[in-house]
C-alpha cells in the first residue's frame, strides 16, 4: 500500500467531517420536508398557559463540562451556542441578566446551520449562567447552562506541551509533581495525561490501567468532558493494541447516559465508533458514524475536527473503490485547512491527495499502463503537485523518513504513468535510500516499478524475472495483493515476449487472485489501488482471448462481472452480523490482525534478500502462513454464509429457446462484444463508444455487428459492463422501430445466486403467495397512492395475499421484516427512490419518519422477494464510470444480488403520471415473464405519449 492511513488525531481531540448530500429525484419529490433534529439538553417549557415553541440548544467550547450540565469557561471566554426554533420565534440569549441577542430566529446573528443558528457568545468574567429562551404566540421555552471558572493548573499545561513535543521523560517528571496536588480534579487529569505518556512509550497495560483510573476519578468528580476524553483514549488504545473490539466498544457505550449533557462529546463519539467499525471491516457502519459525527461538527463549529474526519472518510471510500468521492473530500479538506495547520498533517493530506488522484487515473482508464499517444489524464496531472509538496514537508518541517519514502514511491508511480521511466527509476532509488525497512506493501510496489520500467524500456525478459521476485516476496509475506500484481505483471511480460498461451494463463491466475482479494477489501487489504485497477487483468485476458478463443474470452468477461458484483454483497454482510455472530467475527478478526501484524514486522527486511534467500524464508514461514490463512478463513466464513470462496460462472449461460444474450466487456482499447445463443458464440471487437451518444449513433455500433443473431432471436438478454450499462439497448432503433418493439429485452447481471434464496411459489395445500405493496411512505405522492390501490386490487384478483404498508406504517423495520418473511412472491414499491453517492452505493428507498431502505440494507437481507417492482426515481440507476469500472450498483441490482429473480425499476427520474401509466399497464395482463410484461407496458406508454421517457424502466434479471 503506498498511501498512509489518514493521521490519527491527537487523543482527546474532536474529529468530525461533513456529509455529502445525495441528489434527490426531480419528479417524484416531496412538496416539503422537515429537518431531522438533534436532541438538546436541559430544554423545558417555561409556561403551561400556551404551547411552548420547540427549542433545541447545543453548546461547545467549554474548557470542561460538569454534571448539570455546567460549563467551565475557556481562556477566550467565548462559547458557541447552536439554537433551533421556529423561524418566527423570538429568541433571546443572555449571560446572567445581560442580553447578548434578542431577535426572531430568522434574524439572529450567526451562521445558518441545519435549520438553526450557530452563534458565538462572549462571557463576562464572573458570569454565573447562560440562558436561551424562545417565545411564540404566548408560549415560552427556555434553556439554562451554569457557568464556572476553569481549573487553573499550569503544571498540567506544561506536561501536555512536553508530551506533544515528544519529551516524555520531562512530561513524566512534570506529572510526578502533580500527584499530591490538593485538587482532586488536578490529580485525575494528571493520571489521564500519564496514561497518554505510557501509551506513547508503548507501555500498553499501564496506559489502559491509567485511563481506567482517571475515568473513575472523573466520574466521582462529575467531570463529564474529561471522562469522554479519557474513554476515547482508552477505546483507541484497546482497539489499536490487540484489537480488543468488545472492550473498546464498551468504553464508548458507557458514555451513553452522559451524552445529553455534553453535545461536543456526543459529536465526537461517532468518530471513535467509526474507527472501531472500520477496523472490524464494517465499512458501511463506519461511513454512517462519520456522517453522524459530521452533523455534530457542523452544528457546533468544530472546524479542526472536521478536517480529520474528512480524511478518515476519504480513506474508507478509497478502500471501497470510490476514489472520486474520496478526492472530493480531500479537496474540501485542502480548501478548508488553516494556514497554520501542523506540517505533518499538511504532508499527510498532500500525500493522500496525490495517491488518490493516481487511483482516479487508474479507475478512469481501467489500467495502470499509459496508452501511447493518449492525452494525459487530468487526475494524473493532479498527482504530482501535491506529492512534490509532501516531499518538501517530509524532508524538512516534518522529518519522517518512512513517510517520505512512501511519497517518493507514489511520485515514481505517477512518473511511470506519464511515461517518464528514468525519472521514476531515480525516485525509486531515492525511496530505497530513505527507508531501509519499508512496509512489505511498499517494497512490493518498488518491485512493480522496476518491472514496469523494464517493460517500458523493451526488456520483457528482465521484467519477467522481476515479477517472479515480486511473487516470491508476496508468498513470503502472505500478501494476496502482491501475488495479484505479480501475476498481472508476468502476463504483461509474457505477452510482450510473444508467449501468448503463457500470458493468458498468468492473467487467469491474476483473475483467481482478484477473487481472493475481493473478500479482503472490508479488512482494508487490497485497498492500495486494487479496486481502482481490478479490471486490468480481465481486460487483458478478454482482449488476448478474443482473437484466439472466443468461448474462453466470453467466459472470462462474464466471470469478471460476476466477481465484481459478488464482492459487493460480502462487504455489506459484515454490517448485518449481530450478537454472537459479530462477537465471533471480531474474535477471529482480532486473532488474524495480530498474527498479520507480527508477520509484517518480521518481513520488513525481506526486500533485501536474494531469490534463494527469499525461497528459504518462505519455506521457514510456511506453517505460520498457513495459520494466518486459517485465521482469515475462519473470519470470512462468517460473512460468506456458506457460499464458496471462488465465484464461478457456468461454461455457458442457461438460455431459453430463441433467447440471445449480448455481453459487452471493456478491453484495452474499446470493447469486446459477444452474442451467445444455445448454438454458440459470435465475438466482435467494438470501437470505443460514448455511452451518452444519441441512440441513432449507438445502434449501428452496438446492434449492427450482431444483426444476424438478432434477427434469429425471439428475446434478448443484455449483460453490459461499465459505462455501457447505462445504454438503453431496448430503445435503440432497429429496422425502423425501437428494439423492444421486436422482442422482449431484459438486463442480466449474469450472477450466480447467493446463499439466501428468494421465496418459492406456493404449492398445493399451501397458503396463497404473498405480495407486499409499500406506498407513498412520505405522504406526498397522491399518484403513488392511486397506483398502489390499483396494484393491490390487481394482485388480489390474481390470487395473491396482499400486505400493504402505506404512509406512516411503512417504517424501515416494518418493511425489512416483511421482506424477510418466507413466501414473498412480489414486492411493489411506489414512492421516492433516492440515488446517493457518486457511484450509487448510498441509494435508498424513502420510508416513513425520514427512514430509508438503503442498498446495504438490501444486500444484508436474509431472503429476498422472488420478484420486485420499484416504481420510483433512479431505482435501477448506476454510475459505473464514476468509480472503479464495473462496480456501479443500484437498488434493483442489490435486490438481484440478494436473491430476487427479477426486478422492474427505473434508471432515472420518472414523471408521476408516466409511472402510474406504466404500472397500470404492467399489472393489467396475466402474470408472465417480466421482460414481456414490461415490453407491453412500455409500448403502451410510447403509444400514449411518444414524447414521454417511456424507456426509463428496465426489467433486470440475475
Amino acid at each position: 500500500m503506498t498511501r498512509w492511513r489518514a493521521l490519527r488525531p491527537a487523543l482527546g481531540a474532536a474529529i468530525l467531517g461533513a456529509a455529502a448530500l445525495a441528489p434527490g429525484c426531480d419528479a417524484r419529490r416531496p412538496t416539503g420536508t422537515a429537518a431531522q433534529a438533534t436532541t438538546g439538553a436541559s430544554v423545558a417549557p417555561a409556561t403551561a398557559a400556551a404551547p411552548a415553541p420547540p427549542l433545541e440548544v447545543e453548546f461547545a467550547g467549554c474548557s470542561a463540562v460538569h454534571v448539570g450540565p455546567a460549563c467551565a469557561l475557556p481562556d477566550d471566554r467565548t462559547l458557541r451556542i447552536w439554537v433551533k426554533a421556529p423561524a418566527d420565534a423570538r429568541v433571546a440569549i443572555a449571560v446572567d441578566a445581560a442580553v447578548v441577542a434578542d431577535a426572531p430566529l430568522a434574524s439572529l446573528d450567526g451562521a445558518r446551520v441545519q435549520g438553526g443558528v450557530l452563534a458565538r457568545v462572549p462571557v463576562a468574567e464572573g458570569a454565573r449562567a447562560l440562558s436561551v429562551t424562545a417565545e411564540r404566540g404566548g408560549g415560552r421555552a427556555s434553556f439554562r447552562l451554569e457557568l464556572r471558572p476553569a481549573v487553573d493548573a499550569p503544571g498540567l499545561k506544561e506536561a501536555e506541551t512536553l508530551r506533544r513535543r515528544g519529551d516524555l521523560d520531562a512530561a513524566s517528571s512534570a506529572l510526578d509533581a502533580l500527584a499530591s496536588d490538593a485538587d482532586p480534579a488536578v490529580q485525575a487529569l494528571a493520571i489521564g495525561k500519564r496514561a497518554r505518556v505510557d501509551l506513547a512509550r508503548g507501555r500498553i497495560p499501564e496506559a489502559i490501567a491509567g485511563f481506567e483510573a482517571s475515568i473513575r476519578a472523573h466520574r466521582e468528580a462529575g467531570r463529564i468532558s474529561d471522562e469522554f476524553l479519557d474513554r476515547f483514549a482508552l477505546s483507541y488504545a484497546l482497539l489499536f493494541n490487540g484489537r480488543r473490539f468488545a472492550e473498546a466498544r464498551a468504553a464508548l457505550d458507557a458514555l451513553g447516559p452522559l451524552e445529553a449533557s455534553h453535545p461536543e462529546g456526543r459529536a465526537v463519539k461517532p468518530y471513535y465508533a467509526a474507527l472501531l467499525s472500520s477496523e472490524a471491516g464494517d465499512l458501511r457502519a463506519a461511513l454512517r458514524q462519520l456522517d453522524a459525527s459530521a452533523a455534530g461538527a457542523e452544528r457546533l463549529g468544530l472546524s479542526d475536527h472536521r478536517l480529520h474526519v474528512l480524511q478518515e472518510r476519504a480513506d474508507v471510500l478509497q478502500t471501497l473503490g470510490r476514489p472520486l468521492e474520496a478526492q472530493a473530500l480531500l479537496r474540501d479538506v485542502q480548501a478548508s485547512s488553516p494556514a497554520g495547520r501542523a506540517p505533518c498533517e499538511r504532508a499527510s493530506l498532500l500525500n493522500d491527495l496525490g495517491w488518490n488522484a493516481l487511483q482516479v487515473a487508474w479507475a478512469s482508464s481501467g489500467s495502470s499502463e499509459p496508452r501511447a499517444g493518449a492525452e494525459r489524464p487530468r487526475a494524473l496531472t493532479d498527482t504530482e503537485s501535491p506529492l512534490m509538496a509532501a516531499l518538501e514537508l517530509y524532508g524538512a518541517a516534518c522529518p519522517k523518513p518512512a513517510k517520505r519514502a512512501n511519497a517518493l514511491t507514489n511520485l515514481a508511480l505517477a512518473k511511470l504513468e506519464a511515461g517518464q521511466a528514468s525519472a521514476a527509476r531515480a525516485l525509486l532509488d531515492e525511496a530505497r535510500r530513505t527507508d531501509a525497512r519499508p512496509d512489505a506493501g511498499v517494497a512490493m510496489y518498488w518491485l512493480e516499478i522496476e518491472g514496469r520500467v523494464a517493460l517500458g524500456s523493451g526488456d520483457p525478459a528482465s521484467a519477467l524475472q522481476i515479477y517472479g521476485r515480486l511473487a516470491r516476496l508476496a508468498d513470503a509475506s502472505e500478501l494476496p495483493e502482491g501475488r495479484y500484481r505479480a501475476a498481472l505483471g508476468r502476463g504483461r511480460a509474457l505477452e510482450a515476449m510473444g508467449r501468448l498461451d503463457a500470458a493468458a494463463q498468468a492473467y487467469e491466475q491474476a483473475e483467481e487472485l482478484r477473487g481472493d482479494l475481493g473478500a479482503l477489501v472490508p479488512l482494508g487489504q487490497g485497498r492500495g489501488g486494487y479496486l481502482g485497477r481490478l479490471e486490468e487483468s480481465a481486460r487483458r485476458l478478454v482482449d488476448l482471448l478474443l482473437r484466439r478463443d472466443p468461448r474462453r474470452a466470453v467466459r472470462a468477461a462474464r466471470r469478471s462481472r460476476a466477481r465484481a458484483l459478488a464482492m459487493l454483497g460480502w462487504i455489506d454482510r459484515i454490517e448485518a452480523l449481530g450478537g454472537e455472530e459479530r462477537a465471533r467475527w471480531e474474535r477471529a478478526l482480532a486473532a488474524y490482525r495480530e498474527a498479520r501484524a507480527a508477520f509484517d514486522e518480521e518481513g520488513r527486511d525481506d526486500w533485501r534478500l536474494s531469490s534463494d534467500e527469499l525461497e528459504a524464508v518462505r519455506v521457514a514461514r510456511a506453517s505460520r502462513g498457513r495459520s494466518i490463512r486459517a485465521r482469515l478463513e475462519e473470519a470470512l466464513l462468517l460473512v460468506r454464509q456458506g457460499e464458496p470462496a471462488a465465484v464461478e460462472v457456468e461454461a455457458a449461460p442457461a438460455l431459453e429457446e430463441g433467447e440471445l444474450m449480448l455481453v459487452v466487456h471493456p478491453i484495452r482499447e474499446g470493447w469486446a462484444g459477444f452474442a451467445i445463443t444455445r448454438d454458440g458464440v459470435v465475438a466482435q471487437r467494438l470501437p470505443a463508444l460514448d455511452a451518452s451518444a444519441p441512440a441513432a449513433a449507438l445502434a449501428p455500433r452496438l446492434l449492427a455487428p450482431f444483426d444476424a443473431q438478432l434477427r434469429a432471436a425471439t428475446r434478448l438478454r443484455v449483460a453490459a459492463h461499465g459505462e455501457l450499462a447505462r445504454v438503453d439497448f431496448h430503445a435503440l432503433p432497429w429496422d425502423g422501430a425501437p428494439l423492444v418493439a421486436r422482442m422482449p429485452v431484459t438486463y442480466g447481471l449474469d450472477l450466480p445466486r447467493r446463499g439466501a434464496r428468494p421465496a418459492e411459489g406456493a404449492g398445493a395445500g399451501q397458503a396463497p403467495e404473498r405480495a407486499l405493496v409499500v406506498a407513498d411512505p412520505r405522504r406526498d405522492l397522491p399518484a403513488a397512492r392511486r397506483e398502489a390501490d390499483a396494484v393491490a386490487a390487481a394482485l388480489s384478483g390474481k390470487g395473491l395475499r396482499v400486505e400493504r404498508l402505506s404512509g406512516g406504517l411503512a417504517t424501515r423495520r416494518a418493511v425489512a421484516n416483511a421482506l424477510e418473511e418466507p413466501g414473498l412472491a412480489l414486492f411493489h414499491y411506489a414512492g421516492h427512490g433516492v440515488f446517493g453517492g457518486l457511484d450509487g452505493w448510498d441509494s435508498s428507498l424513502a420510508l416513513s419518519g425520514g427512514s430509508e431502505l438503503a442498498v446495504g440494507d438490501i444486500l444484508a437481507l436474509r431472503r429476498a422477494p422472488a420478484r420486485a417492482v420499484l416504481s420510483g426515481c433512479d431505482t435501477a440507476r448506476t454510475e459505473a464510470a464514476s468509480g472503479a469500472r464495473g462496480l456501479g450498483l443500484g437498488l434493483a441490482q442489490a435486490l438481484l444480488i440478494a436473491g430476487a429473480r427479477s426486478v422492474i425499476a427505473a434508471t432515472r427520474p420518472v414523471d408521476d403520471a408516466l409511472a402510474e401509466r406504466v404500472m397500470a399497464a404492467l399489472y393489467a395482463g396475466e402474470r408472465g415473464e417480466p421482460g414481456e410484461q414490461l415490453r407491453e407496458a412500455s409500448l403502451a406508454a410510447l403509444r400514449a405519449d411518444p414524447s414521454s421517457d417511456w424507456a426509463s424502466f428496465r426489467a433486470l434479471v440475475p
